[in-house]
């Protein structure tokens, strides 16, 4: 885990080889913090990474439709990350989606996530989306209100019926 340096300038690049073991971890984390959150454990369940966990982002990485970032602050401290891909829509045209987009705790507000969520975006537009989509929990009015403020708006809600 990081500790965020005040004044340090945030910043966003595409995923190395070299950062598999901390995305890794940090993936860990969002897990941890995703799995109690109404409809955590079911989003979670969808979107399951394979085991390894190092080797799934290795094989993410070498995949050209998809696309692996890391925020940094100060340089070279890796302080979150975010996955997305291209997804084909019935009419030939693509959307993106964003899959994951995770900051350390003690990293959060100071725009790491704004320049993840940007590079993606961009990425996104280079690959000849239409739009881009991405995922907030009910009752996660922090997500919720960060993806209002990079420009998104709710286009899908998915009602839910548990069974047991």
């Amino acid at each position: 885990m990081s500790t965020a340096v005040p004044g340090a300038v945030p910043n966003a690049r595409p995923a190395r080889r070299t950062d598999v073991d901390r995305l890794a971890n940090m993936y860990g984390d969002a897990v941890d913090e995703l799995s109690p959150m109404r409809g955590g454990r079911v989003l979670l369940g969808l979107n399951r990474r394979e085991e390894p966990l190092a080797g799934s982002f290795i094989r993410q990485l070498e995949d050209p439709r998809q696309f692996v970032v890391v925020g940094v602050l100060g340089g070279e401290e890796v302080v979150g990350y975010g996955t997305c891909r291209t997804l084909e829509l019935s009419d030939d045209e693509r959307v993106g989606s964003v899959e994951d987009l995770y900051v350390e705790p003690a990293a959060r507000r100071c725009g790491a996530g704004r320049a993840i969520a940007e590079l993606m975006v961009r990425w996104c537009s280079s690959e000849g989306c239409i739009g881009v989509d991405a995922n907030a929990l009910p009752g996660s009015r922090a997500v919720k209100s960060f993806f209002e403020g990079e420009g998104f708006t709710a286009r899908l809600l998915v009602m839910h019926r548990p069974l047991r």
